[in-house]
């Protein structure tokens, strides 16, 4: 919960009482405990465990944030996601049926099921998050890419269905952000590892999401490569493609070691 904590923190700071949702309850408790700790009021932490893949689970989250805020909702922030890292053709057919049940399915159903109270808020508002990959496919994440241009494609089809209700609809791709993300992943038979380019901050990232909120933005890009990247793709998407291909190919040269990654012996 490093991002979804560093949200609800900057929420509550501002006034906010929010509904925080994880499947974990312990980790959600000592999360909620904490905000307390450092001055939060109890009543503006609400945590509730949930898995968002679940229906049902959905349903009971939705009817705890109806009761406490008289069925209506000014912010939703659909920050579930999980990856899978490592080339396509290492990974079986379920990797990413998982990953588009968390990435995709979740927060589609999410959207749905909140729209109702969002049409009752005041300035109402969602957040998707995207990533870089949501504009841009890269070698070593193709589940991943492929799950979150889904999300995007879905983000700017709502985005003009719900400003019939005056919702507001962004989309946020936050970049490398130092968070458990790569320890949690569905696999990672990547042999290129990019833990050590995670150098943006949960508190940097939630702070610059809540004045994109703030400021009505569409769409927004938090980081200078990937805003390079997304900027390069558009205007020479040719040489994009043979930069990665050139890369790609220097990088699985090593067939030994590759074969080592992909098929670890148990």
């Amino acid at each position: 919960m490093g991002l979804g904590r560093a949200l609800a923190e900057s929420l509550v700071r501002r006034g906010a009482r929010v509904v925080m949702a994880a499947r974990s309850a312990d980790l959600l408790r000592a999360v909620a405990d904490d905000l307390i700790a450092h001055g939060a009021k109890p009543e503006s932490v609400l945590p509730f465990p949930a898995d968002v893949t679940i229906a049902e689970d959905r349903a009971d989250l939705l009817a705890y944030a109806a009761e406490h805020f008289d069925g209506a909702l000014d912010l939703v922030i659909n920050n579930a996601g999980i990856g899978a890292y490592g080339r396509f053709e290492s990974h079986n057919e379920t990797i990413a049926r998982k990953v588009f049940e968390i990435n995709v399915f979740a927060l589609m159903e999410m959207c749905r099921s909140v729209l109702p109270m969002l049409r009752k808020g005041q300035d109402p508002a969602v957040c998707n998050i995207g990533s870089i990959v949501a504009r841009r496919g890269l070698p070593g994440r193709s589940a991943y890419s492929a799950s979150k241009f889904a999300v995007a494609g879905f983000t700017e089809s709502i985005r003009a269905e719900w400003a019939i209700d005056g919702i507001d609809v962004l989309l946020l791709n936050p970049g490398f952000t130092q968070t458990e993300f790569e320890k949690n992943l569905v696999v990672d038979t990547a042999v290129y590892k990019t833990d050590h380019r995670r150098t943006m901050t949960p508190e940097a990232v939630a702070k610059k999401t809540l004045r994109a909120l703030e400021t009505r933005k569409k769409e927004v890009t938090l980081s200078r490569p990937g805003r390079l990247l997304i900027l390069t793709n558009r205007l020479a998407p040719r040489f994009v493609d043979w930069g990665l291909g050139r890369w790609t190919k220097r990088l699985y040269n090593d067939k030994e070691s590759l074969e080592k990654v992909e098929h670890p012996k148990d």
